[in-house]
């Protein structure tokens, strides 16, 4: 039997940590046995920005991890560090840890669950400690084909580097019933930069009046107020919100509509949730480009199984509206591609088998 820690945030609605607490569940092979230690930084909420309180929280947090690391080791044997990571300030928690593990002879993976990777590792000064970092590890998972593009460029890196989705429990053979694509629904946290303002003010502009918008999820007061702002009179009448619901609920609500959109520039976006449960249920997809965003709306055959649009761009947003209105027929072949991609490639079963096949190459 092996033993894994699993260096990684268990509390909080972060997709990190929800990736983990299922991880953990679901995750049951008689080899490897899971140690996990929590990594949430305590001490700063969610969306807290300040540079200062999230460094010292994260040091803070850093140096518990470190102890608990050591403690494990000098218990038990230990065969594989297997530590998540969102980069920035985590980089150097990354670097210490994986310092510890080859010291003590451990097989090391570095999960990153972050889509900006391309754009970090050629900063000037944080790029290269980026590279140092990762050289240290035997294994880099990644979530998206861009990323593994740049980070095999890197000739201390190409032979390290994998791609690994995110998974979802995935329905056999749902069948994808003629939709009207009138009902959109945004599931998320309430963040600007999800591309939320610019969706309900595409919504809002939309010609049908039969177009409406459900909003699931929490957020800042000051966001909520400009979301009404945006809405005007349409509020309650064509944009709702509904506040946060629970998984469950929130699954529950996305089986009743007809599109699930996410127009994020979200500067650390990785591999939606959202999207994901969108294409397990058959529904269309309006999202953009951004990290795994692309490889998720790409069919098995190579065409589109949902709709990109530019980045803060409203126009695109209003558009891709209007063409699901007109084209009803291309949009549910959409949502069968999507379908059937998410259970081909995205199934619980699939990813876990790929986990176990890169825990036994270590």
């Amino acid at each position: 039997m092996k033993k894994v820690i699993l260096l990684t945030p268990l509390t909080g609605n972060g997709g990190i940590a929800s990736w983990s607490r299922k991880f953990i569940q679901t995750f049951k092979d008689e080899n490897y046995t899971l140690i996990p230690i929590d990594r949430t930084a305590k001490g700063r909420t969610f969306q807290e920005t300040t540079f200062f309180k999230r460094m010292k929280a994260g040091l803070v947090e850093m140096k518990r991890n470190i102890e608990q690391i050591k403690k494990e080791i000098a218990k038990q044997q230990i065969d594989i560090l297997h530590t998540t990571t969102s980069g920035s300030l985590g980089t150097y928690r990354d670097y210490q840890v994986a310092k510890i593990c080859r010291k003590h002879g451990i097989k090391t993976i570095m999960h990153c669950h972050y889509g900006c990777i391309p754009e970090d590792i050629k900063k000037p000064l944080y790029g290269k400690f980026l590279q140092k970092t990762m050289s240290l590890y035997d294994q880099i998972w990644v979530l998206d084909t861009r990323t593994e593009k740049v980070l095999k460029e890197y000739p201390a890196l190409k032979d390290k580097v994998f791609v690994t989705p995110n998974s979802i429990h995935v329905d056999e053979g749902i069948k994808i019933q003629p939709s009207n694509y009138k009902h959109i629904a945004f599931v998320g946290n309430l963040i600007p930069n999800k591309g939320l303002y610019e969706l309900v003010e595409a919504v809002v502009k939309n010609s049908s009046q039969e177009v409406r918008l459900s909003i699931v999820g929490k957020g800042d007061e000051n966001v909520i107020t400009k979301i009404k702002a945006i809405a005007g009179n349409k509020l309650n009448k064509r944009v709702h919100l509904l506040g946060l619901l629970s998984n469950e609920e929130a699954v529950a609500f996305m089986k009743m509509v007809d599109i699930v959109a996410l127009p994020t520039y979200y500067p650390w976006e990785a591999f939606p949730i959202s999207i994901l449960e969108a294409m397990s249920l058959g529904k269309l997809v309006i999202s953009t480009p951004r990290a795994a965003i692309k490889d998720m709306l790409t069919a098995l055959d190579g065409t589109d199984c949902g709709i990109l649009v530019r980045e803060k761009s409203v126009e695109d947003i209003v558009q891709a509206i209007e063409w699901c209105n007109i084209h009803k027929d291309e949009a549910d072949e959409l949502c069968r591609k999507a379908y059937e991609k998410v259970y081909t490639a995205y199934r619980m079963e699939v990813v876990y088998s790929l986990y176990r096949q890169l825990y036994r190459k270590l």
